[in-house]
């Protein structure tokens, strides 16, 4: 069995779950999600999250607590993670902490019974079963038929989604000191890129802060600011416009990655966090345009 620590919102449980996935995958076993610090208090230091991918169609199974008893007598100390991380192929069974943000190689070594705790944010440990993950983050029909009309809109113009992260990138000092925010000249230049290549665009605004969006923006073009108030909704119209402009966030690199227009343009942020020296080259795909 693999299991899958959850941490963090909707973006970075779509990544938790789709490493685990794959590694299920590729060992034929069966994958269930460890939901347990989400439901600790955060007291502050960070923003508190749920269980949030029962959006999808696909059941997600949740570990009991006999499943994570399993794991529980294995050693956590420091240098036996990194042999573990190192030598996997040594163990029947291993709790793995990701180190860095660097993509793992030995990630295709990791047993058939493994417990991930970290973020994977990175295509590689997937893309061999690209095919599965889109299944399984299916939108509920639910969301698809409540958005019915803003995604006829979408699908109508040359649609470009912008993503806006404010929020605890504003309100939370640790938040705000780790990620920082996506200046607006980003989304100018990115905007501008965009039409370049494309004439008659149009802009479908999601953010947090849709007020502050609508106060700065001044682009010369057709805009829509999406109020849904649903992330669910956010996620789901963002993967239906033809082009996307993501903000450091994992929640809109989703919606980009989602998005199946074979001609589409995804810009994404060169500075995804507020340190440059945190090296991200495993977290943005090789086509999409860094800015």
């Amino acid at each position: 069995m693999i299991i899958s620590k959850l941490l963090g919102g909707l973006g970075n449980q779509m990544f938790q779950y789709a490493a685990g996935k794959a590694l299920a995958l590729r060992h034929e076993v069966n994958i269930k999600v460890d939901t347990t610090s989400l439901k600790k208090d955060s007291k502050g230091e960070y923003t508190q999250r749920n269980f949030e991918l029962s959006i999808f169609e696909t059941p997600i199974d949740v570990a009991t607590e006999k499943d994570l008893e399993a794991f529980k007598n294995l050693s956590n100390k420091k240098l036996n993670r990194y042999i573990k991380r190192k030598f996997p192929s040594f163990y029947s069974s291993l709790i793995v902490f990701e180190s860095g943000n660097r993509y793992h190689k030995e990630f295709l070594k990791y047993p058939a019974n493994t417990c991930l705790n970290g973020f994977w944010q990175s295509e590689k440990y997937f893309r061999k079963f690209e095919k599965e993950i889109r299944h399984d983050f299916t939108f509920q029909k639910n969301i698809i038929e409540q958005n019915q009309s803003l995604k006829e809109l979408i699908s109508k113009t040359q649609s470009v989604s912008i993503h806006v992260r404010r929020g605890d990138y504003v309100t939370n000092k640790n938040a705000k000191n780790f990620h920082g925010l996506c200046p607006l000249n980003y989304y100018e230049y990115a905007v501008k890129h965009i039409q370049y290549r494309f004439k008659n665009i149009e802009l479908f605004v999601f953010s947090d802060d849709i007020e502050w969006c609508k106060q700065n923006f001044k682009f010369d073009l057709p805009i829509n600011y999406v109020e849904t108030n649903n992330a669910a909704s956010d996620l789901y119209l963002m993967t239906q416009c033809k082009h996307n402009i993501i903000a450091n966030s994992s929640f809109s690199w989703w919606g980009a990655w989602l998005n199946q227009n074979s001609e589409k343009i995804v810009i994404a942020p060169k500075h995804w966090f507020a340190d440059d020296q945190i090296d991200t080259r495993d977290l943005i795909l090789e086509n999409w345009i860094r800015l």
